[in-house]
């Protein structure tokens, strides 16, 4: 059963398709508008992934009965200083689990060590997390990959895959310099939670001897018996006069610490994006008003032989929308084979991301997802529409007896 298209839509495809067959005879201008596409799509796609690439590392495996408590008024680990003494208030709170009558509540306290990339001269630094044996069930992600875990109470560490992979000096037996102590490095892990696989631990005693700070600790990692007994646990926290304390869920503290980094990231993309696809819209009008008035006998022709003005009008419309779909699916092609899985970080220089020289390294990912590639090519397409209009307004307007005699 064949459909037979209404006569204006074979029209507007009939006008489309002859102008398509005129693209090769304008090889240079038509490259350039696709090309111009192109750029702007894969800029998009490219940004896109970056930042995407970035809140999958805070896609925590931890499971959804894990809080994180922090001291009031801090919104991450690292501004935070809670009180030794806080972890037996906190044990009192209602909805803490426990394994074998044991509170399921894990310390950490935060440094950095410093290091140096393995395939350039440049320093980086990377976090240092002491953590206490809770953890170790809290997190369930943990896997040691070679060596073995480190002994509380020795300056030892372990590191994290990521780490491992891109640093100098931080194989199984070396020896780094960090909080004023020779740390040996004893294993390789990686972890549930990506981000912890950019870091070194040891156990919380050992960083809080190097610190001095015996008497504090940057966050308490909590495992609760369900996810409603966060409110209860909340609550609780609240209440207590002794202890100024800020519990959060970790689902919810991993997509904050996300959320500002991705949104940077997006701003200062979107930002060059949107300047290139301004050039891209008038270069994709320039190319189209060349076309049309290139075509002006035709059109004069059709338009006297009954075409109405709307139809000439769509059909460069399309033709713009076309251009941009053709620059869209090139530009994200390109975009996906050359940067999906493309490793990166938050301090970098080259192909490398240099987005903070304060915070310590976080390793990720690009991840060109099929609905950024869509996003971008549907951009394409919209910027091929706003760079027709005027041409196909030109072309829908232009004068049959001028272009007649002109001809």
């Amino acid at each position: 059963m064949s459909v037979r298209l209404p006569n204006t839509i074979r029209a507007v495809l009939r006008l489309t398709l002859a102008a398509i067959r005129e693209w090769p005879s304008r090889p240079i201008d038509t490259l350039v508008t696709v090309l111009g596409f192109a750029t702007v799509a894969g800029i998009l796609a490219a940004v896109l992934a970056m930042a995407a690439g970035y809140r999958h590392i805070f896609d925590a495996a931890v499971e959804g009965t894990t809080a994180i408590v922090l001291s009031e008024g801090s919104d991450s680990e690292w501004g935070s200083s809670v009180p030794t003494g806080a972890a037996a208030d906190v044990t009192q709170a209602p909805g803490v689990a426990r394994a074998n009558d044991v509170p399921l509540i894990a310390p950490n306290l935060l440094g950095s060590l410093p290091v140096r990339y393995l395939d350039r001269d440049l320093a980086a630094r990377i976090t240092l997390r002491g953590v206490s044996s809770g953890m170790f069930t809290i997190e369930k992600g943990l896997r040691l990959v070679r060596g073995r875990w480190f002994q509380p109470g020795l300056d030892e560490i372990v590191v994290g895959a990521a780490a491992e992979h891109n640093f100098r000096d931080l194989a199984l037996g070396d020896r780094v310099l960090a909080e004023g102590r020779i740390w040996t490095v004893v294993g390789v892990f990686t972890a549930g939670s990506q981000f912890f696989s950019s870091e070194a631990w040891t156990s919380l005693g050992s960083l809080q001897g190097a610190e001095d700070r015996r008497r504090a600790c940057s966050s308490l990692y909590v495992e609760l018996t369900s996810r409603r007994a966060f409110e209860a646990f909340a609550r609780a926290l609240a209440k207590d006069a002794q202890f100024a304390l800020h519990p959060m869920r970790a689902s919810a503290y991993y997509a904050q610490q996300a959320s500002g980094m991705s949104r940077l990231i997006t701003r200062v993309g979107g930002f060059f994006t949107a300047m290139m696809a301004a050039a891209a819209v008038f270069g994709a009008m320039s190319t189209l008003l060349v076309m049309v008035e290139s075509r002006r006998f035709e059109l004069a022709i059709l338009r006297a032989l009954g075409y109405p003005h709307g139809i000439v009008f769509a059909a460069t419309l399309f033709e713009g929308m076309l251009l941009g779909a053709a620059g869209g699916i090139v530009g994200t092609a390109v975009v996906y084979l050359a940067l999906n899985g493309f490793a990166a970080s938050t301090l970098g220089v080259g192909a490398q991301l240099a987005v903070s020289t304060s915070t310590p390294q976080v390793f990720f990912h690009f991840a060109v997802t099929a609905l950024i590639m869509l996003e971008a090519v549907l951009w394409a397409i919209g910027m091929g529409v706003l760079g027709g209009l005027y041409p196909a307004l030109r072309a829908a307007r232009m004068p049959i007896a001028a272009a007649l005699r002109d001809a």
